[in-house]
């Protein structure tokens, strides 16, 4: 039986992707092929009881909910030295640290933490972009709003030192991981356990804010229905147009408003303080204003 030597947490909106895509490319680490299992949240998930947290997880999210399924995701293991899954909804899923634990109690965990403002104003994008009717920015980014709540890191945070010691815990910023990936991931290959001389390429961004320039043709090409037709009738080489023609329809983002900023950041100020020190870093740079836009 292989199970994972090492899990990336999180956060939503926070890099995990590209940390799945790079780390998909060392030779010496197996990525789950799926990301995004949330197994090991699969049980909140479909009793959510943590409303004061944010609106239950969608549960076609959790694709895997039994423990012989999960293990079947690592048969293609062969000789990598690290064995990796990426699921950002066990952050915020209350019981996932305790159950990872529980099954797998020496992995090591990762977690890729962004200011949670502008982690809040990139969730309300992708829900823009993928083509749901929203208000703007300062009627959905309330106290009450669900990406509002999910920001409040520290307690999430908490429950993975209670349950694990903290030399099997890594946090990254996001900051750090725009700014300089390579030193990031030569440090994170550190971590897991293999060739830190590897160089991917961190040239591709992945799932990078955008906003919809037709937002009816945006909301037909990503109903769930048509994407699984498109898979189902359409040879590989028409479901790649179809995948650009989304993109093609896709133009870059609005600017985050910096009273709205201003604001979410005043609701998170003494979270942000907590988890600083409870993962031992300066967060004060989450508490600057965005740089001005070039003209």
């Amino acid at each position: 039986m292989t199970l994972p030597t090492f899990i990336v947490i999180g956060v939503a909106k926070g890099g995990t992707t590209s940390i799945y895509r790079y780390l998909d490319q060392h030779p010496q680490v197996f990525m789950c092929p799926d990301k995004g299992p949330n197994y090991f949240g699969y049980e909140d998930a479909k009793d959510w009881r943590w409303h004061d947290e944010g609106e239950p997880p969608l549960l076609r999210h959790f694709k895997v909910t039994m423990l012989e399924e999960y293990e079947t995701l690592f048969d293609g293991v062969t000789t990598e030295q690290a064995v990796g899954e990426v699921s950002p909804q066990y952050f915020r899923c209350p019981t996932a640290a305790r159950r990872i634990h529980g099954a797998i109690p020496s992995v090591k965990l990762v977690a890729s933490l962004r200011n949670p403002a502008d982690r809040a104003f990139s969730g309300f994008l992708m829900r823009t972009r993928r083509g749901e009717t929203v208000g703007d920015a300062h009627t959905e980014l309330t106290a009450d709003s669900s990406h509002v709540k999910e920001g409040f890191y520290y307690e999430r945070m908490k429950r993975y030192y209670d349950a694990f010691d903290s030399t099997q815990i890594k946090v990254y910023l996001f900051d750090e991981f725009t700014e300089s990936p390579s030193d990031l991931l030569r440090d994170l290959f550190a971590f897991v356990g293999v060739d830190t001389g590897f160089v991917p390429d961190t040239t591709v961004r992945h799932n990078p804010a955008n906003v919809p320039r037709s937002a009816i043709l945006n909301r037909i090409l990503y109903q769930p229905r048509v994407i699984r037709g498109v898979k189902a009738v359409l040879p590989a080489s028409l479901e790649k147009t179809a995948k650009r023609l989304r993109q093609r329809n896709l133009r870059p983002a609005p600017s985050f408003p910096p009273d709205l900023r201003a604001t979410l950041l005043d609701y998170y100020r003494e979270d942000i303080l907590r988890l600083g020190e409870l993962i031992d870093r300066d967060l004060s740079r989450w508490f600057e204003p965005l740089p001005a836009a070039r003209s």
